[in-house]
C-alpha cells in the first residue's frame, strides 16, 4: 500500500491559501471594499431618527475558516459580512440590501451583482469580494436573503456567522487533528476546481465539502490519503436516489444543511440533475483514491492523484528509469 504522506504534504504547501491576517493582499482587497462602502454611508441615518447608519465586520468563507485555496485561475473569492446598527423593524431587508449595492455600484472598474445571499463585487484584477448583510438585535444575527428585483422574495433570515465559523474551526481540541481536516478541505475544494470547470454543471459549494468533511473526518495519523478516503466514502453515503419528473428516471440527490441558523440546505442552487452528475464524481473520486491508496508502486500511485488534484500534486519519479547507467559510445569501431 502507499500513502505518499511527503508528497501530500508538498502538495498542501502549494494550494495552500492562508487567513486574512496571514496574506496581505487578500487583506487589502478587503479592507478597500469596506472602507469605501464605510465612506459612501457616512451621511445615512436610521430611518426616522438622526442616528448614523453604521455597521461593523465580520470575515466569512474559507479564508476565515481556514481552508483556502491557490484558486484555480487566479479568481480569489473573498467572503465579508457587514452587520448593521438596526434591527428588522427599523429597516426593510431589500431596502438595506439595496442601498449597499447602490453605494457599491458607482465604479467603473469592476461589476456588481445582486444575489439571493450576497452582493458580489467582481473586480478585472482577478478576484471577487461577496458581501452578505447583516441587522443585529441583542446576540441575534439576520440576514438580508432574496432576489435583487423580486422584493415578496426578500426578508430577514436568521443567521449565525460567528456560530458557522466556530464550529468549523473547533473540528477538533488537538492542534494536528485540526490541521489534518483542514489540509483534507483543502484537498476537497483543490479536486472540485479540477473536475467541476466543465459549464453546464453548477459545482457544488465549498462550504457543502467542508460541512460534509468536517461531520465525516476521522483523523488518520501519518496518512491524509486514508483521512480523504474516509471523507468521500461519507459524503458518498448522504446521497440518496430520487425520482426526477423530467427525465422519467431515478437520479442521485443530496441534501446538507447548514449546521447553524438559518439551517438552510446548502446545495439548494443544484438541480436534481446537477446533483447526480456530483454523485458520479464523488463516486469516481473514491474509485481513485481507493485505487491510489491499494498500488505497490509509488510511482503509480501518484499518477493517479495527479488526474485527481492536477499538476500541483508532486510526481514520484520512477528510480528504475533513472538508475540504469546510460550507454555512451567511444567512437571506435568493434
Amino acid at each position: 500500500m502507499s500513502n505518499l504522506q511527503k508528497e501530500f504534504t508538498t502538495f498542501h504547501n502549494t494550494i495552500k491559501l492562508g487567513t486574512y491576517d496571514e496574506n496581505k493582499a487578500l487583506r487589502d482587497k478587503r479592507d478597500l471594499l469596506i472602507n469605501e462602502l464605510s465612506l459612501a454611508l457616512k451621511d445615512e441615518k436610521i430611518p426616522g431618527t438622526e442616528i448614523a447608519l453604521t455597521f461593523t465586520k465580520i470575515d466569512l468563507g474559507s479564508y476565515a475558516m481556514k481552508t483556502g485555496v491557490v484558486p484555480d485561475g487566479g479568481d480569489y473569492d473573498i467572503d465579508v459580512g457587514v452587520i448593521f446598527n438596526v434591527t428588522r423593524d427599523q429597516y426593510d431587508s431589500h431596502a438595506l440590501k439595496k442601498l449597499v449595492f447602490d453605494k457599491l455600484n458607482k465604479q467603473h472598474n469592476r461589476t456588481v451583482e445582486y444575489n439571493r445571499p450576497c452582493i458580489t463585487v467582481k473586480y478585472a484584477a482577478g478576484y471577487h469580494v461577496d458581501v452578505a448583510v447583516y441587522c443585529t438585535e441583542g446576540n441575534e444575527r439576520y440576514i438580508a436573503w432574496g432576489k435583487q428585483h423580486n422584493k415578496s422574495t426578500h426578508s430577514w433570515w436568521e443567521a449565525d456567522p460567528e456560530g458557522l465559523k466556530n464550529w468549523v474551526n473547533n473540528v477538533d481540541s488537538d492542534t494536528e487533528r485540526r490541521t489534518q481536516f483542514r489540509r483534507i478541505a483543502r484537498y476537497l475544494k483543490k479536486w472540485k476546481g479540477k473536475h467541476f470547470s466543465d459549464s453546464g454543471n453548477i459545482a457544488p459549494p465549498s462550504i457543502g465539502l467542508t460541512i460534509q468533511a468536517r461531520n465525516s473526518f476521522i483523523y488518520d495519523q501519518g496518512s491524509d490519503l486514508n483521512a480523504l478516503i474516509g471523507v468521500v466514502k461519507g459524503i458518498k453515503s448522504k446521497f440518496l436516489q430520487m425520482w426526477d419528473s423530467e427525465s422519467q428516471s431515478f437520479k442521485w440527490s443530496i441534501e446538507q444543511d447548514l449546521p447553524v441558523k438559518p439551517y438552510k440546505n446548502v446545495y439548494y442552487k443544484m438541480t436534481i440533475g446537477q446533483q447526480d452528475v456530483f454523485y458520479k464524481r464523488i463516486d469516481s473520486l473514491l474509485q481513485a483514491l481507493e485505487q491510489a491508496i491499494n498500488e505497490d508502486s509509488d510511482v503509480e500511485t501518484s499518477k493517479i492523484l495527479r488526474k485527481v488534484f492536477g499538476k500541483d500534486f508532486p510526481l514520484v519519479e520512477d528510480v528504475r528509469a533513472t538508475s540504469v547507467a546510460p550507454y555512451v559510445s567511444t567512437g571506435n569501431n568493434a
